[in-house]
C-alpha cells in the first residue's frame, strides 16, 4: 500500500463537563514554572494521568482547552496524582487536541502544563472480504489514544463513502457512526465501544460495517476479473483531522448477490460481490 497521508482540520464541538468546581482560573495569580509543579504525565487507557512534584500544595487542578476557554473538568484538592477522562468512545468524543492543558492553583500561584501529544492513524493490510466488507489494521503512530471517528473508503471502490477531506459540508456533522468494528482481540466487549480506541504505538484490527467492495447495481462484465485497482482509505480522528492512504486490491471470482443489501438499479439488479469458489 502506498502511504499518502493528508492532514486537514476537522472541527469537533467541545462539550464542557464538571466535577467539583469547573470555573476557569482567573489568571490574576503569579505564574509559576510548570517544571516546579508537574512531575510527569501519561495516558492510561482513556484517561490522562498527571503527577505533581512532592510537596506541592495543589488546591485545584483543571483540564482545559485554552483555545476555546472550555474547562472540561476540575478537581479540588487532588492527591499527588490526578486522573482526567479524555476519551469517550460511546459518544465518539475526545478532549485530545492541540490546546489541551492541565492548569493548577497553588498558594504560590498558578501553573499550566501543555499536553502536546498527537494522534495519527496509519492504515495497513487492507483486504476485501467475501461479503463486500473490508478488513484492515490501524496503527496509532501518535503519543495519545486515538479515537476512530469514522473510516471512509472511496476513489476506486465500487461502493464508496464520502471523502472526508473533500466533502466538507458532510464531514462537519458526520452524524452517522464510525463505520467500523474491532475484530479478534479488539472485538468490543461492551456498549462503551472501547474497540474504537487505539493506544499509542499499538495496532488494532478492524472490519467495516458497510460493504465498500460490493456493487450496488450489480457487477458488470469484467468487474470480477482480478484486475488490479487502486482506492483510498481515510481515518477520521475524533480529535480533528484525517489521514488518507492509497491501496491496491483485486476482486476475483463470480458475481454473487449480497445478503441483506436492498440497493437496486433501474433494471432490477441487486447488489453483488465477487466471490471465489473457496469463499464461504
Amino acid at each position: 500500500m502506498n502511504r499518502r497521508p493528508f492532514l486537514h482540520a476537522l472541527a469537533t464541538a467541545a462539550v464542557p463537563l464538571s466535577a467539583g468546581c469547573s470555573v476557569p482560573l482567573s489568571g490574576t495569580s503569579e505564574s509559576l514554572d510548570s517544571s516546579t509543579v508537574f512531575e510527569s504525565h501519561r495516558f492510561d487507557g482513556t484517561e490522562l494521568v498527571v503527577r505533581f512534584r512532592d510537596g506541592v500544595d495543589v488546591q485545584q487542578a483543571a483540564l482545559v482547552n485554552e483555545a476555546t476557554g472550555t474547562a472540561y473538568e476540575a478537581v479540588e484538592r487532588p492527591a499527588e496524582t490526578v486522573r482526567f477522562p479524555v476519551v469517550f468512545p460511546d459518544r465518539l468524543e475526545t478532549y485530545v487536541a492541540r490546546s489541551l492543558h492541565v492548569t493548577v492553583e497553588t498558594p504560590d500561584g498558578e501553573a499550566s502544563l501543555w499536553i502536546p501529544e498527537r494522534v495519527h492513524g496509519f492504515v495497513r493490510s487492507v483486504e476485501a472480504l467475501s461479503d463486500g466488507r473490508a478488513r484492515f489494521e490501524i496503527e496509532n503512530q501518535g503519543e495519545a489514544p486515538l479515537l476512530v471517528r469514522f473510516v471512509a473508503m472511496y476513489d476506486g471502490v465500487p461502493n464508496p463513502t464520502l471523502d472526508p477531506q473533500r466533502d466538507s459540508s458532510e464531514r462537519d456533522s458526520l452524524a452517522f457512526g464510525p463505520g467500523v468494528v474491532g475484530v479478534g482481540e479488539n472485538s468490543p466487549l461492551s456498549p462503551s465501544r472501547t474497540d474504537l480506541v487505539v493506544p499509542p504505538g499499538e495496532t488494532d484490527p478492524f472490519e467495516t460495517t458497510y460493504a465498500p467492495f460490493a456493487f450496488p447495481d450489480g457487477a458488470a462484465a469484467g468487474d470480477c476479473g482480478g484486475d488490479e485497482r487502486t482506492a483510498t482509505i481515510a481515518v477520521v480522528h475524533a480529535s480533528g483531522g484525517s489521514a488518507a492512504y492509497t491501496f491496491d486490491y483485486r476482486l476475483e471470482g463470480d458475481p454473487v448477490p449480497v445478503a441483506g443489501h436492498t440497493s437496486k438499479s433501474t433494471d432490477g439488479n441487486t447488489a453483488t460481490v465477487c466471490r471465489g469458489r473457496t469463499d464461504e
